[in-house]
């Protein structure tokens, strides 16, 4: 049967996925839709699932029955839902996370480049259903189908109504069924599409994820729920794991919990009989079917891992959440999590937006679910068997408790909770933080390395003996200088650089020139068929370079000025960023706003040597003390200096790399700054052929995997 052996396919289709991403990212990058159209397809019938399960399960019932179900269930639930949050909370223990951003936007100047998340009342009581189904609010969701469900139960029962639900809930059901056997092929495209763009730490973080999940997943589903049930009925753990069997089998093959419920269904009416009053077969059916199909939706207990992914997910996008988010979050997922298990890739698209995560941490769900959703489909399953045995035993005043049971599950549970503890810390430890290794350990791509080494540091003092002598004597002459055709002619292209700007132009631990601007020179040289030599300036002289010619093109995170568009050739901006501070992470709330940074006694704010920022920092802060200094590369070091000025992305990168700093974005100031590239006066031809070059470069997608390699991964801001 092709569904036994779903699972085996799953896996080739990842180890396929993991190959194509590793060797071939553009074949990774061809296959890429077909995995979004997967996800899509397993989130299209989430919301008409979980509003027919709803109002079906709920408005079936009479209303005697209902409330007596009611006083006979809540503390069922509310104890499935408290030993699986316990669980959750040992896995979360193995997180992480990450407790301050690198960006703090005081401001608002990031807030088009980051999504609003909801309020938590937003999120449970919508002012507008048709608003909360567009915008994906599932825990609304939930309570109004909660809701319609008990009304519905107390009108004259619909039936007409009540039979087109039952064939909604069964066509997405089957729609699933449809979909699932597409996992396969939609897991390696997935894989492929990420394993071509995770970094390292990305691998770390979530292979532990997985790890942890499955085994927590697997205590909660083979022990604790079922010593559980023995612990209040009267039979052995063998002989209610051998009624149960059928279901786990079944939920493992297919991967649907929805598939075990005849089977627990069937084990529930056998344990019944047996332990129950026989006599009242008929309502011990009806008890048992209506408890089955309300806690279908409620008791999805997998689902719930979410909260254990979202937290990895903080930590591999290198996002913080607050103190209120964290103890908002069992909260949300509790409501979030109702459903099915595909419902719960809508709910992490849902909690993502909420957390301000990025829109892959969606896509990022659904490719470690191939793996994580057999353990959580048996917990789920696990779930249902959990209450609806309990409710059964309960209705008829079957229960008893066996203490010696329940101090054995409790205990060996929490031996296997602090070996996954442990094991997950291990693990843990390996990982290093994005702030540890990001920039000062980054290089250029090995295919844009291996053009040439002239960006060691070591060779920097020769570059400006090459090629320096013909071009000003020309321009001495009053001869038009034509710097295109030198470069041509000469086969040189000479760039002047500053090895102190990151992310732009720095240099890394390993004594090479790297960043944004010196990979787009590697590539502009290797466009014109030209070798590449590197020709070391300092800020001030920087025009005065330009104007005698020492160097054909300038870079290093250069900023657009007045006087630099009159003196030299300037190309098109290719970047803007507001003005920030470098600031101590324990003081960055001092620095939210102008009047707070000007209420601070003794201010002194450090500039290095630039001829645009040091009158920008006296026009910004005209009480402090501004002290100049030649470089950031020992900021760390100077005594009595409260922040440094410098723009977004160069203070992000510096502190991404410098632990126990962060980068403010203060209210009220307003400076931005554009970015381009100088060329000696007079030289429209190369800065025509560069500009044409790079609007190339960002059609092909080279400029956006290149800002994506060097300024995204800095990408850790919040807002304030």
């Amino acid at each position: 049967m092709q569904s036994k052996r779903l699972p085996l396919y799953v896996l080739f289709g990842g180890a396929a996925g993991i190959l194509i991403g590793l060797f071939s990212p553009l074949l990774a990058a061809i296959v890429a839709p077909v995995g979004d159209i997967y996800v899509r397809l397993m989130e299209v019938v989430v919301l008409p699932y979980l509003i027919s399960s709803l109002i079906l399960g709920l408005g079936q019932l009479a209303p005697e029955t209902a409330r007596k179900l009611f006083r006979k269930s809540w503390a069922i639930y509310l104890a499935l839902w408290a030993m699986t949050f316990t669980v959750l909370l040992f896995a979360s223990l193995t997180v992480p996370l990450v407790r301050q951003a690198a960006v703090v936007d005081f401001s608002g100047a990031l807030s088009a480049l980051t999504s609003q998340g909801a309020s938590l009342i937003d999120l449970l009581v919508p002012d507008n259903l048709f608003q909360a189904l567009s915008n994906n609010y599932i825990p609304s969701i939930v309570l109004m189908g909660l809701i319609f469900g008990i009304a519905v139960q107390r009108s004259n029962k619909p039936t007409e109504l009540l039979d087109m639900l039952s064939v909604v809930r069964q066509a997405c059901i089957r729609i699933w069924e449809w979909v699932v056997l597409l996992a396969p092929i939609g897991v390696c495209a997935l894989f492929a599409s990420s394993i071509s763009s995770m970094d390292p730490e990305g691998y770390a973080a979530m292979s532990i994820y997985i790890v942890v999940v499955m085994l927590s997943a697997l205590l909660l589903s083979l022990w604790i729920l079922p010593m559980m049930l023995t612990a209040f009925l009267p039979m052995k753990y063998w002989e209610l794991m051998s009624e149960l069997k059928e279901a786990f089998l079944i939920a493992v093959v297919t991967s649907l919990s929805v598939a075990s419920l005849p089977m627990i269904q069937r084990a529930t009416q056998n344990m019944a009989e047996k332990y129950c009053e026989a006599e009242k077969e008929t309502e011990q059916r009806e008890i048992i079917q209506t408890t089955l199909s309300v806690s279908y939706p409620l008791a999805q207990i997998g689902n719930f891992f979410i909260l254990a992914f979202l937290l990895y997910a903080s930590f591999y996008f290198f996002i913080p959440l607050t103190g209120w988010q964290l103890i908002e979050l069992p909260v949300v997922t509790l409501l979030s999590g109702f459903g099915s298990p595909t419902s719960s890739i809508g709910a992490v698209a849902f909690m993502a937006n909420w957390l301000n995560m990025p829109s892959e941490t969606t896509n990022l769900y659904v490719e470690t679910m191939a793996i994580t959703r057999y353990a959580q489909v048996l917990a789920s399953v696990a779930g249902f068997a959990f209450v609806t045995i309990l409710v059964t035993f309960a209705f008829y005043g079957r229960l008893r408790f066996d203490i010696r049971r329940f101090v054995v599950t409790i205990a060996v549970a929490a031996i296997c909770m602090t070996a996954i503890l442990s094991l997950g810390r291990l693990g843990g430890t390996h990982i290093q933080l994005h702030s540890e290794t990001n920039y000062l350990e980054m290089g250029l791509p090995a295919e844009v390395q291996a053009l040439s080494d002239e960006n060691l540091v070591s060779r920097l003092s020769k570059g400006d003996a090459q090629e320096t002598g013909s071009a000003p004597e020309a321009a001495k002459r009053g001869e038009a200088v034509n710097v295109l055709g030198r470069i041509q002619s000469n086969g040189v292209l000479r760039v002047g650089i500053n090895p102190n700007v990151m992310p732009f132009t720095y240099e890394n631990n390993k004594g090479r020139l790297v960043g944004y601007d010196v990979e787009l020179m590697y590539r502009f040289a290797q466009s014109m068929s030209v070798e590449i030599v590197f020709v070391p300036y300092d800020w001030q002289s920087l025009i005065k370079n330009l104007t005698e010619y020492e160097f054909d093109i300038a870079i290093g995170g250069i900023y657009i000025t007045k006087d630099r568009l009159e003196a030299v050739t300037v190309s098109d901006p290719y970047y803007e960023n507001p003005l920030a501070l470098i600031v101590r992470t324990d003081q960055i709330n001092d620095f939210a706003s102008r009047g707070k940074i000007n209420a601070i006694e003794n201010l002194t704010i450090a500039v290095f040597d630039d001829p645009v920022l040091i009158p920008a920092a006296r026009r910004s802060f005209p009480s402090a003390n501004i002290r100049v200094l030649p470089n950031y590369d020992n900021l760390e070091n100077e005594e009595g200096v409260d922040a440094a000025i410098w723009t977004l992305e160069q203070a992000r990168a510096w502190a991404i790399s410098h632990g126990g700093y962060s980068t403010a974005v203060p209210r009220d100031i307003a400076t931005r700054f554009l970015f381009a590239y100088l060329m000696p006066p007079d030289a429209p031809g190369l800065s025509d052929y560069l500009n044409y070059w790079m609007r190339l470069q960002k059609d092909n997608g080279v400029l956006a995997d290149m800002t994506k390699r060097w300024i995204d991964p800095a990408a850790t801001d919040s807002e304030r």
